[in-house]
């Protein structure tokens, strides 16, 4: 028996039953074996393995007990990170082929230039791959859900942060996205209303969108910007489509109703004049929110 103790050390469990121990070291010999066979080509270390294993394992309950707490894992993708972080010639090539090249294709629905694709790609391996003055970015990985899955989101986010930093060049931040307004109607009451308080319109909106946590303003940018369905933002974080759906029509209510609590406070109206402030721009802000964000 010698990857129960390696593991225990590094993971900080305290296992003192023979049983247990037996229990855990069958496991853990499942696991690496799991881990090693779609990557027979790649030398890295049992040590290595376990190591960067008991470094993402939680503790076992009494309800999921020792078994429970890997039954999740993904062990082949464990295996060939925990090799490219330790800088495996064989292993970085293999993540080239298996996952750098298909950046791509992950993007494809940006409709980004071969030579923005080329750094996106470049600055993924960047992020993940190189060392510095910290174990590389890859190591984080906790094998706990599909490797494919974790880049592709590390791959989105890359690729909007490259672009975000363009348009910056032209506007400053957020403020840029709620720059314009959407056109009218065309019924002249409405226009006259949203020409009157059309300030005090796009400042509250501004407000309200700065007021989002970091998430929701992530999910209205894939949504809106880079028009990724709820499948498909499902898909990168990992959930199922009504989940990401509920979370988007969460983070556009929040914008709705913060924007309609700003305009309450700060314009000084008489309840039917307000009513029809509020009739006017409540009737926009989907089309306002859409358009802000696809103007950006």
């Amino acid at each position: 028996m010698k990857l129960a103790p390696a593991f225990l050390s590094r993971a900080g469990w305290h296992v003192d039953e023979a049983a247990q121990l037996e229990a855990l070291e069958g496991v853990l010999l499942q696991v690496w074996a799991e881990g090693c066979r779609p990557w027979p080509d790649i030398p890295l270390s049992q040590a290595a393995f376990v190591a960067s294993l008991a470094t993402h394992t939680p503790s076992p309950s009494v309800r999921t007990g020792i078994a429970g707490v890997f039954a999740q894992l993904t062990p082949g993708d464990l295996y060939l990170a925990c090799a490219c972080a330790g800088g495996i010639p064989a292993a970085l090539a293999a993540f080239e082929r298996r996952y750098i090249a298909s950046i791509p294709a992950t993007l494809g629905h940006m409709k980004l230039t071969e030579s923005v694709l080329d750094d996106v790609r470049q600055q993924v391996r960047e992020h993940l791959l190189v060392r510095t003055n910290r174990p590389p970015r890859i190591s984080e990985y906790s094998g706990r859900s599909p490797l494919a899955n974790w880049l592709r989101v590390v791959s989105v986010r890359t690729a909007l942060s490259m672009l975000r930093t363009a348009r910056e060049e032209d506007a400053t931040g957020d403020e840029a996205i709620l720059e314009s307004l959407p056109a009218s109607v065309g019924d002249p009451e409405t226009e006259a209303i949203q020409r009157r308080y059309e300030g005090e319109f796009r400042q509250a909106m501004e407000d309200a969108f700065a007021a989002l946590s970091s998430k929701p303003r992530y999910l209205l940018r894939l949504h809106f910007v880079d028009r990724l369905s709820t499948t498909k933002i499902g898909a990168l974080f990992n959930v199922n489509q009504s989940t990401a759906s509920r979370w988007l029509q969460s983070a556009q209510q929040d914008v709705h109703d913060e924007t309609r609590r700003l305009l309450k406070e700060r314009l000084d109206l008489s309840s039917q004049d307000f009513t029809s402030v509020l009739r006017s721009v409540e009737s926009q802000l989907d089309l306002s929110l859409s358009r802000i964000l696809t103007e950006a």
